[in-house]
């Protein structure tokens, strides 16, 4: 399946671009599959149920 993304280029114009806002929803949405990809290890001892967001400050 191909896809395809348009990228408005009036939003740049119109206000400041949030760079890193991508990224940090990335990671929060795919946290549980970069952990374990990238820690196979660990992966078993994380408790993905409780919530980050008292231990984060994003």
């Amino acid at each position: 399946m191909l896809t395809t993304v348009k990228e408005n280029k009036m939003d740049y114009h119109t206000r400041n671009p949030d760079y890193d806002g991508l990224w940090k929803h990335l990671i929060e949405e795919l946290f549980q599959e970069f952990m374990e990809y990238f820690a196979p290890d660990l992966y078993p001892e994380i408790n993905f149920e409780g919530s980050f967001r008292k231990y984060c400050c994003f």
